[in-house]
């Protein structure tokens, strides 16, 4: 059921509340179930009593202390959630739900039950765990229908001995708790089945533990046992029992007594020898002893004729125990994380073998007696040093998944395409060349296909390598390039500079050729690197050697560290290399001079962003050594943040050490760059179907010959099967032919040769083969030339001069483009109207822009927001919608996300023309400016503002960060909570998926601090010279206090958080609420 349907419910039960007299509506007496959690409501409207008919209550995740007696009076209540809320004394008014059979009071503050629980007849199962209860409740005794008990995670120390009075109890829950002795009252509960008393502190057991005959499954995992408890062995009937995390060595004979058990844990002890005793157990069916120091496993293992399932795990095995052969009833093995590198031939001894788990080993080549486990059917080998996979894999006919990721693997045998039950291949994170890794991660189907390909026509060895030449404008770029693709001197004139893109290719060899990308200059174009850009490919560095002076301030930046910055972002793992055009122009000392005084920029770059790293990391740790253990949510949050810094700081691939130095008039070092990029590429060759590069031939001869501006299906269909087969033709329905062309669409894409949206509906059946078309669109639309764009509209549109400035104004101030105007802008690209409609679909797509329609009624009515093009300054009018100071009864919840360095051309444009998709459905109030946006939604305000930081610069590089904050005000906190949350998400998934080596800090800034309440000013959210703190200064009693983002990434399954947050700045604690969102769990620890 939706939120809003939820809420509307309430809303319903608080209108009856004020008439008390009136009818209750049809609609209430219908309902069977009442969802009411996460409303952030303090108490429950006395009209609940209305739902009369209601049988399952949920209300987890609220504020409720208290109950209205009216609840009493609901009959057909049996299950009620009241978990997450803040009751310190239990709701006497539950007694009287005598048919009650399942109540939740988890994580709340309950210390004591009282006696008129025992009223509760039908209660059959209660949870009360996260609580704060430090004595056992005496009252629960007479509860002698309970059947499952959860008192876990409280300060229980012992248990009465009327315990024995709850005859019907089955399962009783009593882990991380603070027993340091076994409770003897236990031994009485001889129906007991389930006993949890995990993370305690036992170090016995008491003899009288054989009393409880009806134990079946006895949890002790993570106490203090050194030695095996003996008593246990009196357990005949018990058949799971779990003593991992102990420090015990040995295991004593009279285990063999326990001759019910079936799954045993002794996972995480000190075992240095496997204990012989182990092996009287015949009829265990599992047994785990990961995590321990095994080296190796006694013949007797074999007695034991019933085990199914051994896991050995982390362990210190070099050598394969060949006693393991001879469980031949063995089902399930585990030997992940040891230094194995071979596998005995005798292992084809376990023929019921049906899953192996040998990844994190040592194997250098693929142990080949593997192949006669017939009926395996899952094997895991990742990470290992694996290069070479054999052909007789094939022979495991039952095998469904099997996984190789992580090793030094190159070819796959296309024999492996006839492994039909083979249904999950997982390659990832190896230098695959057959089949080319872009295949390979788009899945098993597509590789079989490929092999199938390969197998039917010629395989041939190619490599084409897409160059991409980025820098500022008047770099040489078009020049180097052009100088390339033609084999001779090729200067470019001034009036011809690149806008956005221009894309040529070099055939350097029958198998090497190159798509050559050059790139405008202009900060307006670099949008359009990513669209363009494939991460296979090799990125230049380009910048005017004669010009570049390595002693003036900012040359360096300008002209190669934001530019190594922006890449490094967006394409974390590509080649970069530094390209010094104009050679011709300096003298040789000069040059050398230069290069070497650009080497040592290159090196204090790398080593500002290692201290950058370093710093924050540093921070992070003592953070967390700072944060008490109690408080495991904010340890986590920070842990988060230390493991994101690490892995950034690891993807980044160094830059090429050679700068290349050129000059396309006297073609000085051209030779030397052709060099470096021949050999590039004979490294990165791929295997490849000949029908695949007959089809990217045809492609290729498209868009030098043909008419079309993009290809539709049926041309494509036609240009890739052209070539085929006959016989491969016939064998294949039409739905598997348009997965062969997807599989070949998708790795020309991947490789650069053509741009195709394989995951939009509505663009896949288009491809667009001559980028040029996409270029000529976007330097159409994107052009920073006003006098240009004002002619061609003002002659194509034939608007008056009056009109002129108004659509002059709407594009360069306001960013809106009419689809009028926009037709009117791709004329001059003889573009039919559906290509224009292809080409506008294809910038929504990319996020360049929003599509609005002010009236439904009228089609022709559609403008399209670029909000790159906004130059428009804040409305003034804002200053009432939004004031600086946060009105009173108003909340403001604020994420703020710093960028070092710079943030990334188009990030936050794109980030608004995102917020659309919420904004625009709900038809909200939205105001735009250039470095903001302000918006009325469900029931809240949003401001989202980009800034630069002025106040405080990084200790490292003294440059001023970047800031986009999200800020949220409202009365509602469950409402305000959900719309940062998903500005958050937004914000994280354009970051995952186009920026993934973005360096960034995230933080919530206290709304204490924010509020005007306050003595601690609010930063501004106006002005973009904004005085807030930032990641790197210590708390000053100016600043807001800040919390880590890394919250916002925790779930209700991995974190909890605390009853109050401490205001580092007023030393006050101030509600969870204003800095946890109400998804996460509460724990009475913190």
């Amino acid at each position: 059921m939706a939120y809003r349907e939820h809420k509307e419910r309430l809303d319903l039960l608080r209108r009856l509340q004020l008439s008390p007299q009136s009818k209750t509506p049809d609609t209430v007496l219908e309902w069977t179930e009442l969802h009411i959690g996460k409303a952030y409501i303090d108490n429950l409207p006395e009209s609940i009593d209305r739902c009369r008919n209601v049988k399952k209550i949920y209300a987890a995740f609220s504020r409720l202390s208290s109950l209205p007696q009216s609840i009493s009076n609901l009959p057909h209540l049996t299950v009620l959630d009241l978990s997450h809320n803040t009751f310190t004394t239990f709701p006497i008014a539950l007694c009287d739900l005598t048919n009650l059979e399942v109540l939740s009071l988890d994580n709340n503050k309950l210390s004591d039950i009282p006696v008129d629980i025992t009223k509760m007849k039908g209660l059959r199962k209660f949870y009360i765990s996260f609580n704060a209860f430090t004595t056992f409740p005496i009252a629960l005794c007479d509860v002698t229908n309970l059947e499952e008990l959860s008192l876990d995670n409280n300060k229980l120390s012992d248990i009465p001995v009327d315990i024995t009075r709850m005859e019907g109890l089955r399962i009783f829950y009593l882990n991380e708790n603070a027993f340091t002795t076994f409770p003897i009252a236990l031994c009485g509960l001889t129906n007991l089945e389930k006993l949890n008393l995990n993370n305690n502190q036992l170090s016995d057991i008491p003899v009288d533990i054989t009393r409880m005959e009806g134990l079946r499954m006895f949890w002790l995992y993570s106490n203090a046992f050194t030695t095996f408890p003996i008593a246990l062995c009196g357990l005949t009937n018990l058949e799971k029992l779990n003593l991992g995390n102990n420090q015990l060595s040995d295991i004593p004979v009279d285990i063999t007594r326990m001759e019910g058990l079936r799954i045993f844990y002794l996972n995480d002890n000190a075992f240095t020898i496997f204990p012989i005793a182990l092996c009287g157990l015949t009829n265990l069916e599992s047994l785990y002893l990961g995590n321990n120091k095994l080296s190796d496993i006694p013949v007797d293992i074999t007695r034991m004729k019933g085990l199914r399932l051994f896991c050995l795990n982390h362990n210190a095995f070099t050598t394969f125990p060949i006693a393991l052969c001879g469980l031949t009833n063995l089902e399930v093995l585990y030997l992940s994380y040891n230094q194995l590198s071979d596998i005995p031939v005798d292992i084809a001894r376990v023929k019921g073998l049906t899953i192996f788990w040998l990844d994190k080993n040592a194997f250098t080549t693929f142990p080949i007696a593997l192949c006669a486990l017939t009926n395996l059917e899952v094997l895991h080998l990742g990470n290992t040093q694996l290069s070479y996979i054999p052909v007789e894999i094939t022979r495991l006919t039952k095998l469904k998944i099997l996984s190789l990721d992580n090793n030094n693997i190159t070819h796959l045998p296309p024999q492996m395409r006839s492994m039909e039950s083979l249904t999950d291949l997982d390659v990832k994170g190896n230098p695959l060349v057959q089949p080319p890794k872009h295949i390979a991660n788009r899945g098993l189907d597509a590789i079989k296909r490929y092999f199938e390909a390969l197998t039917d026509t010629k395989a041939i060895q190619s490599s084409r390598i897409q160059v991409n030449f980025l820098g500022e404008t008047e770099a040489g770029k078009t020049s180097i390039s052009r100088t390339l693709q033609l084999g001779q001197s090729t200067l470019t004139k001034k009036a011809d500079r690149t806008r956005v893109v221009e894309q040529g290719t070099w055939e350097a060899d029958e198998d090497i050729a190159f798509n050559i990308n050059d790139f405008g200059g202009h900060d307006v174009y670099k949008i359009g690197h990513p669209i363009f850009i494939s991460t296979r490919g090799l990125v230049f560095i380009t910048f005017n050697l004669s010009k570049y002076d390595p002693e003036k301030e900012g040359h360096y930046q300008l002209h190669i560290g934001d530019w190594i910055d922006m890449v490094q972002a967006q394409m974390p793992g590509i080649q970069i290399a530094l390209l010094g055009t104009h050679l011709d122009e300096v003298k040789n000392p000069h040059a050398e001079t230069k290069c070497s005084a650009i080497t040592r920029q290159l090196e204090d770059h790398a080593s500002e962003k290692k201290k950058w790293y370093q710093a924050q990391k540093e921070t992070c740790e003592n953070k967390i050594k700072e944060i008490p253990e109690a408080q495991a949510s904010l340890r986590q949050a920070y842990q988060s943040k230390a493991a994101h810094l690490q892995t950034l700081f690891g993807q980044m691939k160094p830059i090429y050490e050679h700068i290349f130095t050129v000059s396309s008039k006297t073609l000085k070092g051209v030779q030397d760059l052709r060099d470096y990029l021949v050999s590039f590429a004979r490294t990165s060759a791929e295997v490849l179907p000949g029908m695949w590069v007959e089809a990217a031939k045809n492609i290729c001869t498209k868009k030098i010959e043909g008419p079309e501006n993009t290809l539709g299906w049926e041309v494509i269909e036609d240009l890739i099967l052209q070539n085929a087969p006959t016989s491969w033709k016939e064998k294949h329905t039409q739905e598997e032919k348009e997965k062969t062309i997807c599989d070949i669409l998708s790795f020309l894409a991947h490789r650069g040769d053509i741009i195709w949206f394989d995951k939009s509906p509505s663009l896949m059946k288009v491809v667009f083969h001559k980028q040029e078309v996409i270029v000529n669109v976007l330097k159409a639309v994107l052009t920073h030339d006003q006098g240009e764009v004002s002619q061609k509209l003002q002659k194509s549109m034939k608007i008056t001069r009056r009109k002129a400035p108004k659509i002059k104004e709407d594009i360069f101030s306001r960013g809106i483009v009419s689809k009028q105007a926009m037709s009117c802008l791709c004329e001059p690209f003889k573009l039919s109207s559906t290509e224009v409609d292809v080409m506008t679909e294809m910038m929504l797509k990319l996020e360049l822009c929003y599509q609005v329609q002010e009236d439904e009624s009228l089609p022709s009515n559609i403008s399209f927001h670029f909000p790159w093009l906004l130059t428009e300054e804040r409305q003034p009018e804002l200053d009432t919608k939004w004031p600086s100071k946060v009105p009173p009864d108003t909340t403001q919840l604020t994420l703020q996300v710093f960028f070092p360095y710079k943030c990334p051309d188009g990030f936050y444009e794109k980030f608004s023309v995102r917020q659309h998709k919420h904004l625009g459905l709900m038809k909200t109030m939205r105001m735009d400016w250039k470095d903001g946006v302000y918006a009325e939604l469900e029931g809240c305000k949003m401001q989202l503002t980009r800034w630069q930081n002025q106040s405080n610069l990084d200790p490292v590089s003294q440059v001023p960060d970047w800031v986009i904050s999200i800020a949220v005000r409202g009365s509602h906190l469950s409402d305000m909570w959900r719309v940062l949350m998903r500005g958050h998400r937004d914000l994280m998934d354009i970051i995952k998926g186009d920026w993934p080596g973005l360096s960034y800090d995230k933080y919530l800034v206290c709304p204490h601090c924010v509020s005007e309440d306050s003595e601690h000013q609010p930063p501004s959210t106006t002005a973009q010279n904004a005085e807030i703190p930032t990641k790197r200064k210590r708390y000053c009693q100016k600043t807001p206090t800040l919390f880590p983002g890394e919250i916002l990434d925790q779930t209700i399954r991995t974190a909890s958080k605390p009853r109050q947050v401490p205001c580092v700045n007023t030393g006050v604690s101030i509600p969870v609420d204003l800095v946890y969102p109400p998804h996460l769990a509460m724990s009475w620890q913190e």
